[in-house]
């Protein structure tokens, strides 16, 4: 029979109770998603630490009264210190098992998965841990490994797709060449001018290729106070001819007074690309700049691209219709180029899906 010398009998219970209280709630707390903080397990198991020493206190006490029975011996002295030491480390040691058990599971699945990424294994997920910390972490992680997934793709397709877009016209030229060269076919100013055709279609992949590499490299021009609504009126103009095959019209929200601080070629180069995109893609009858405080607005009210293609429209060699280079040549470079421009100038841009159409917005850091 245990003794509770020191302790009121009814306190005692009291105590017991209020344990089993506090064992209870533990245990509702790390099966409630509610309460799935790292930080609250730990804490949790730091507070049990009390409760649990006021279970043993009692036990102790007794089994330390009984050694000390028997202390005028060396196996007496011995148990008693054996005792204050198992308190005294045991519980401290115990709860700090448990604790590091939420860090090391959640951590080895972590190093697997880089391992796995190390091997080009972009297909691997992290798993839920029901810990929101590493929850948090791993759905950001899972979320860049589908971005390199994604960059994989694109980086595959290129080889596939930038030979095909240069092997069609260049086995063309080499194969009417030839004949032409052999007598099999004439040499007139039909043929000559397909030739032509092709030629340029070659050229203008290679002055994409190469204006993408001209875009990612540091911009040394000097920014100036460019006046922005001469500036686009002087812009529409040179492209009035394709605006009015196209039975586009345009449309300036811009103050007579805005000044914007940026790179002149770079904003021509900016504006440009985002006008060819609307001519050869959009369908629109209308195009839309707009000027805020911070914001520079490029709309179309064409017939826009679907929603799952909006965040990918700014990576490199991304085509919303992979059909649509056979006619017009693309490699997917020119919003790319945009991209590579704006942040060049410290500027981000987004697309946004019109009603209808599509918006481009430039947002500088000021």
């Amino acid at each position: 029979m245990i003794s509770l010398d020191f302790y009121f009998f009814p306190l005692y219970l009291f105590t017991i109770a209020a344990i089993v209280a506090v064992i209870v709630t533990i245990l509702g707390i790390f099966k409630s998603s509610l309460y799935n903080r790292l930080s609250t397990r730990i804490t949790v198991l730091i507070l049990a630490s009390g409760p649990i020493t006021l279970i043993l206190i009692p036990v102790s006490n007794e089994l330390i009264r009984r050694a000390l029975l028997n202390a005028f011996t060396t196996k007496g002295s011995f148990a008693a210190l054996a005792i204050y030491v198992l308190i005294a480390l045991g519980i401290p040691l115990v709860l700090g098992l448990l604790a590091a058990r939420y860090i090391r599971r959640p951590l080895r699945q972590f190093n697997r998965t880089i391992a796995s990424l190390e091997q080009s294994n972009y297909k691997v997920q992290l798993p839920s841990t029901g810990i929101r910390e590493f929850d948090e972490i791993f759905m950001r992680f899972n979320n860049l490994i589908n971005r390199l997934q994604h960059e994989e793709k694109l980086r595959k397709d290129l080889v596939s797709d930038t030979s095909h877009e240069l092997n069609t016209p260049l086995t063309s030229m080499i194969g009417q060449l030839t004949a032409i060269q052999e007598g099999k076919l004439p040499l007139t100013e039909e043929r000559v001018a397909i030739l032509k055709e092709q030629a340029e279609r070659l050229a203008d992949m290679v002055q994409q290729l190469n204006a993408y590499t001209k875009a990612r490299m540091p911009d040394t021009s000097e920014p100036e106070d460019i006046p922005l609504r001469k500036f686009c009126e002087e812009f529409i103009n040179h492209f009035s001819l394709e605006l009015n095959q196209k039975g586009i019209t345009t449309k300036l929200h811009i103050a007579e007074d805005y000044i914007i601080h940026a790179s002149r070629g770079a904003l021509q180069r900016i504006f440009t690309n985002l006008m060819q995109n609307t001519l050869r893609y959009s369908q629109a009858t209308g195009v839309t700049i707009e000027a805020t405080a911070h914001n520079l607005m490029f709309s179309d009210n064409g017939k826009g691209v679907p929603p799952k293609s909006l965040p990918y429209l700014f990576e490199r060699f991304y085509r919303v219709d992979k059909s649509r280079s056979r006619a017009t040549a693309g490699l997917g470079l020119g919003l790319a180029i945009v991209r590579e421009l704006a942040e060049s100038q410290g500027w981000t841009i987004t697309a946004i899906a019109g009603q209808p159409g599509l918006t481009f917005v430039l947002k500088s850091a000021g």
